[in-house]
Parts: C-alpha cells; structure tokens; sequence
C-alpha cells in the first residue's frame, strides 16, 4: 500500500506512533470512531424524540447521555427542538386554585 501523505504534523504523528504507519490499521480505527458516533447520534435523536412527545425529561437525557443539563440544552438548541420546561410545583397551585373554584 502507499504511504497516506499527512500534512498535519499531529495527525502524522499519531498515525506513524499510535499506528506504525499502518494504513489499515489508521483507517479501521476512523471507521469505528465514525460508527460509534453515528450510533451515539442515533441514541440522542431518539431521545430528543421522547422529549419531544412528553416520554423523557431533560434531566433524564442528560444522565442516560452523560451530559450536563446545559449541554443538552445545547442539543435542545443543535436540532432545533423547542425547550417546554416548567416547574410542577407552580401547575399544582394552579390546578388548586382551579379546583376551589368549582
């Protein structure tokens, strides 16, 4: 096989220490790298779809993705997914004051 030409030094670096030079070796490693983030691509799109459907908080995401609230926020912001967050203590003094009055 030809040498891959690299004109980033720390690429280059990387693939002649990490991979001997190894072409093979350098590729199989970019296309698991690249199948484990369209899978974790995946995983975030399909939680982001039971936010969207009221199935999954964003305190929920965050901890099944290993993120901080405001990352997934971030995502919230990325795919365009409109953030519906409210504080329940708030709904039930509302819903109390609905049901005194009937």
């Amino acid at each position: 096989m030809n040498a891959i030409p690299m004109t980033d030094p720390w690429v280059d670096n990387i693939y002649r220490v990490e991979f001997n030079a190894d072409p093979t070796k350098f590729f199989e490693k970019i296309k698991r790298l690249l199948t484990e983030d369209k899978r974790r691509e995946k995983r975030v799109i399909q939680l982001l779809q039971q936010y969207e459907k009221s199935e999954i908080s964003v305190g929920r995401i965050a901890e099944k993705l290993d993120l901080s609230r405001e990352e997934v926020l971030g995502l919230f912001e990325k795919y365009n997914i409109d953030l519906v967050d409210y504080d329940w203590a708030e709904e039930e003094k509302n819903i109390d004051i609905f049901l005194s009055k009937n």
